[in-house]
């Protein structure tokens, strides 16, 4: 959990200067409703590490500059950031499948289920950008057994 918070931090601080940095009003609001699911969820974390009486980690806020000039394309900038979604998934299923506390299982599995939908739309925006190729597909056996008939 401590270590789901940090990178939600980080998380946060990334978005933050990608948000400062995009050019489009539609990718800037989804680096912002990143930045507001991130808080979400080391809120909800720093909880249960406060109720344990465990130490919280503190956020990188500080670490954003205020610089507003493009530095990185939007599609490079989507595209770093559906990766760490991906590894956020990965992680918080970690943390499902070591924690014995039900009640933790069970917030990970609804933040999972919030940050799969934010996936799904930053997918949709590199969609309809043409930033993201369409990936390798499974070969349609029926169709390769059917072709010479």
């Amino acid at each position: 959990m401590f270590a789901n918070y940090q990178r939600n931090a980080l998380g946060t601080a990334t978005l933050t200067g990608f948000a400062q940095v995009a050019q489009t009003t539609e990718v800037k609001k989804f680096f912002i409703r990143g930045i507001e699911i991130a808080k979400k969820h080391m809120r909800l974390f720093g909880v249960k590490l406060d109720e344990s009486n465990l130490p919280v980690p503190t956020s990188w806020g500080s670490e954003v500059t205020k610089s507003t000039t493009y530095t990185f394309s939007e599609k490079l900038m989507m595209f770093y950031t559906t990766s760490l979604i991906g590894l956020s998934i990965g992680f918080y299923g970690t943390g499902v499948s070591q924690s014995p506390r039900v009640d933790l299982g069970v917030m990970y599995n609804r933040l999972s289920v919030e940050i799969q939908l934010y996936s799904e739309d930053g997918a949709n925006i590199m969609i309809k950008n043409r930033w993201l190729e369409q990936p390798p597909m499974a070969a349609d056996r029926d169709q390769l057994a059917t072709k010479n008939i």
